[in-house]
């Protein structure tokens, strides 16, 4: 059974990683594991998730965090961050930082993005916030803006329960949104899936022509057609 890793890159106490599979006759669900266990929601360590792809089938990770890198980069944005910012809505431009602003955080990735390419079939880098924003219902995309400020309520809660539920034919349990970080891996994780099994659904990012790395840098972006 093939897996597809979804991984929110922190600190060495912040770092989350989410598992889906997909069975024929169950369908895409989340796999316990990672940062899902029997008794709630735990950071990893980047030990655990490098085990976790060495022990399994896993056809594509995706990262919260920069991968790629250009020496002719001198503030820290690189093409396809700007493209994204340029997507966004001006009031959450600011999502998308310059990997200058991140401190290790782009290091942590890239060590483990070297560390697990043996195993894995593919190693994305993704933006799950945005990802989510593009994802939700136009009503609905202040969703991506509060989770991570002031948590959700329960009536949304159960929106994105339902929306999941819908649209990817993915039960989640209510307890996984009261959680941004492990949020945040879950939507990287869906990446992943979508990236193998339907690419058209993601906007590719431009990118630079002589970048270092892991990629491409990919987001959920329904509303770009890949022909444009």
């Amino acid at each position: 059974m093939f897996s597809y890793l979804g991984v929110d890159l922190g600190g060495a106490s912040n770092t989350w990683g989410v598992v889906l599979r997909e069975l024929p006759e169950k369908g895409l669900f989340l796999e316990k594991g990672l940062s899902l266990k029997e008794k709630g929601l735990v950071a990893v360590s980047l030990e655990e998730i490098l085990a976790f792809v060495r022990g399994n089938r896993v056809l594509a990770t995706s990262m919260d965090a920069p991968l790629h890198f250009s020496l002719k980069i001198a503030k820290g944005f690189r093409r396809s961050d700007l493209t994204l910012r340029e997507l966004l809505p001006k009031e959450y431009r600011r999502w998308v930082l310059s990997y200058h602003a991140l401190m290790g955080i782009p290091l942590r990735g890239y060590l483990l993005a070297q560390k697990l390419s043996p195993y894995c079939g593919a190693i994305l880098e993704t933006h799950p916030r945005a990802s989510l924003y593009f994802m939700l219902p136009e009503e609905k995309k202040y969703l991506a803006h509060k989770y991570k400020r002031e948590g959700l309520v329960q009536e949304e809660k159960r929106f994105l329960q339902t929306y999941f539920q819908k649209n990817f034919s993915l039960d989640l349990p209510l307890y996984v949104f009261e959680n941004g970080d492990f949020l945040d891996a879950l939507v990287c994780a869906l990446v992943s899936y979508l990236y193998i099994k339907n690419p058209e659904s993601l906007f590719f990012l431009p990118q630079e022509e002589d970048l270092t790395g892991f990629g491409p840098f990919v987001i959920y972006y329904s509303g770009f057609s890949p022909s444009a």
